[in-house]
């Protein structure tokens, strides 16, 4: 039994509060041995997810659990009102998973409280302890919980704390993480373009979905077998081992590993050459400009999130500008050096693993749409949303 995401990803989620930064849990008693990977998980269910933080614990992470080569550690955090499993307890709590282990308050390693999953401190401390005591040649960590990639008030939603790990706190978050191996959204909708400009540099790789996550997300037994087995897998092998364990044994509809390391910088260029082609090319093309974008496939109850690859496909199919075509055709090109894997449904063939932001009308401009345009890193290095700015009329 995996995550439940489907609709509970798209509605129903607050806009992110300040709070004020929690002291960190105690350290365990001794740091152990140098693992070959250690694996993070923070689990953000203080929301309609609880009932999923105990099953995945018990049922995935502790089917196998620790060892000598792989370190299995999560932060979970549970709220009031939807599980009573092991006495309801509440808050968070701090596990060094191993093999069998209960999800109970007597086998947490710490409890620090009232955590808010959304503040970037409950992320600091979270990985700061985990390098502390389980240090490892590589890292992966998960983000467990709520998702819609950029967009503020959905990503790691806190119900108590009225809060949500926006983007300029994962970015503030990021240098004082450290490096980390492997990046895994267990959440809806974070595999876009925008995300993958946030861990440029931060990570190797990163798996997600380009679309809501279904009752299956990650399956964390799949990849940790697969570390057991083979502790030498490289940070490719295991972003692509997380998105196929959720695609083929899980049933999502779309998932992806991709580079975010220097494998990803041609296609940051690409995108960006793109839309300034576009604006370049506007005033002639407008109406092919039209038919592509409402022929590029969308993501469900997310009709701004397109996919970044068929996207340029329509263009490139339509629109007969040189100019245009050939940088439609250098983000094809980039986006499948920087994909290490995808997998779809038939539904989804049309997908290529990453989306990217689009309006079409000024209506459109809302919130969001500032929001995007001041803060996303995207937005700020690339000509992609001067295009936007210019199309949407």
């Amino acid at each position: 039994m995996a995550l439940v995401r489907a609709l509970m990803c798209s509605c129903g989620l607050l806009m992110a509060l300040a709070a004020p930064p929690v002291a960190a849990g105690p350290p365990t008693s001794a740091v152990a041995a140098r693992a070959k990977w250690t694996v993070m998980v923070y689990i953000s269910g203080d929301n309609n997810l609880e009932d999923y933080v105990v099953k995945d614990i018990e049922l995935e992470l502790a089917a196998l659990g620790s060892s000598a080569n792989v370190q299995v550690v999560a932060l979970a955090d549970r709220g009031p009102g939807f599980d009573t499993s092991y006495g309801d307890w509440q808050g968070t709590k701090l596990f060094h998973v191993t093999q069998g282990m209960k999800a109970d308050a007597a086998s947490a390693v710490a409890d620090w409280g009232e955590r808010n999953m959304g503040d970037k401190q409950s992320l600091i401390d979270f990985v700061a302890w985990s390098k502390t005591n389980y240090p490892a040649d590589h890292y992966a960590l998960y983000f467990w919980g709520h998702g819609w990639n950029w967009h503020p008030g959905y990503v790691m939603e806190d119900d108590t704390s009225l809060d949500a790990l926006d983007y300029p706190e994962i970015k503030a978050a990021i240098p004082s993480l450290g490096f980390i191996d492997v990046v895994g959204f267990d959440g809806c909708n974070m595999a876009s373009i925008e995300v993958l400009k946030l861990w440029s540099g931060h990570a190797t790789a990163l798996a997600a979905s380009q679309e809501y996550v279904n009752w299956n997300g990650i399956e964390y037994d799949v990849v940790i077998a697969q570390l057991a087995a083979n502790p030498n897998m490289s940070a490719d092998a295991v972003a692509v081992a997380s998105a196929q364990s959720a695609i083929v044994q899980g049933g999502e509809r779309t998932w992806a590993a991709i580079a975010v390391d220097s494998r990803l910088d041609p296609l940051l260029t690409a995108a960006d050459e793109f839309g300034l082609a576009l604006k370049t090319g506007l005033a002639s093309n407008r109406k092919k400009y039209d038919a592509a974008f409402t022929a590029t496939r969308n993501m469900w109850q997310a009709p701004m999130d397109k996919d970044l690859y068929d996207m340029a496909y329509e263009i490139d199919a339509r629109v007969t500008t040189p100019a245009v075509k050939t940088k439609a055709q250098a983000v094809m090109s980039a986006l499948n050096y920087a994909v290490l894997w995808a997998g779809h449904t038939n539904a989804y063939s049309d997908v290529h693993g990453i989306t990217i932001y689009h309006i079409s009308k000024a209506s459109e401009k809302n919130s969001d749409y500032t929001y995007y345009r001041s803060t996303l890193d995207f937005a700020l290095t690339s000509q992609w949303d001067e295009f936007l700015d210019a199309y949407a009329k």
